[in-house]
């Protein structure tokens, strides 16, 4: 159920984590236990941090082409991957339709007519892919160390079902419908979001749980990480996911972003990563039998 939210004036809360900081364990689990997002530097050695520099270009050289070249990579429901044209979507189901263009991809159930024809963009994409999925496993790494859960998340996620959006919010001049923002306000429904902001245009924002909106901070080759709703239930509600939105405060000027959803393997049990709960009881209950 959607939190009433408040106006997006309480600056930000939302930390900027170096990790390479020795202090980064106890940040990252302080980050995930209250607001759920945080902002990671120095995520990427020079040569992934290249790959994802190389694939700003070319996502950029995409959306620049004419719409009716972009449609000929159409979004298939199906398989939740292809092009979607502005006012496609609306994350937000009580909202008019989202002001924004996007692309999704993947590197195992992609078909080969959805790859638009640019010299280089498949090549750069599923680079993109393998850079995001390999932070991907080192942060599960590091939640895991603070779960005190052995290798579990990383196990659960070595065949993932993930998902790579490249998002493009045009500037707009147009009307605007009451309650109509780049993007809606929404939880991510997975294990963990990897967002990329790629260019310094403010505008994404996050609720906290008493309902107050804050920035989310841009650092230059950053990467904002957030938890999803399925891993806040994997770890009974230890780990938050909260809400966040896109508004209109720049909406002169574009914006892009690239979000990697994070799914675990298909077939993957979820069970209470947090404690021993179950065990306990049942050891109780077999000891109130003799």
């Amino acid at each position: 159920m959607a939190r009433k939210g408040h106006s997006s004036n309480e600056g930000t809360m939302i930390p900027v984590i170096d990790l390479q900081d020795v202090n980064s364990l106890k940040k990252i689990e302080e980050a995930y236990t209250t607001v759920g997002f945080a902002v990671f530097t120095n995520a990427l050695d020079e040569p992934d941090a290249n790959k994802m520099k190389m694939w700003q270009t070319k996502m950029q050289e995409f959306f620049a082409l004419p719409l009716e070249t972009k449609k000929q990579y159409p979004y298939e429901g199906d398989t939740n991957l292809g092009y979607s044209i502005m006012g496609a979507e609306n994350v937000d189901p009580t909202a008019p339709k989202d002001l924004k263009e996007s692309f999704n991809y993947n590197n195992t159930r992609m078909p080969n007519h959805l790859w638009p024809d640019i010299p280089g963009f498949t090549a750069s994409a599923l680079d993109s892919i393998y850079v995001a999925d390999r932070l991907t496993l080192r942060i599960l790494n590091m939640f895991d160390v603070i779960l005190n859960t052995g290798t579990t998340l990383v196990d659960a996620h070595k065949q993932p079902f993930n998902t790579t959006r490249v998002i493009h919010y045009p500037a707009y001049t147009g009307p605007i419908e009451n309650k109509q923002m780049r993007i809606g306000e929404h939880s991510d429904y997975g294990t963990i979001t990897l967002l990329w902001q790629i260019n310094d245009v403010p505008g994404l924002e996050v609720q906290d749980l008493n309902g107050h909106w804050h920035p989310v901070p841009y650092a230059e080759d950053g990467v904002v990480v957030n938890i999803g709703d399925l891993l806040q239930r994997w770890t009974n509600d230890y780990f938050k996911s909260t809400k966040h939105r896109v508004v209109n405060s720049h909406i002169d000027k574009e914006r892009y972003s690239m979000p990697h959803f994070v799914d675990p393997t298909p077939g993957t049990i979820v069970q209470n990563l947090r404690t021993n709960e179950s065990k306990e009881y049942l050891m109780w209950r077999l000891s109130q039998s003799y």
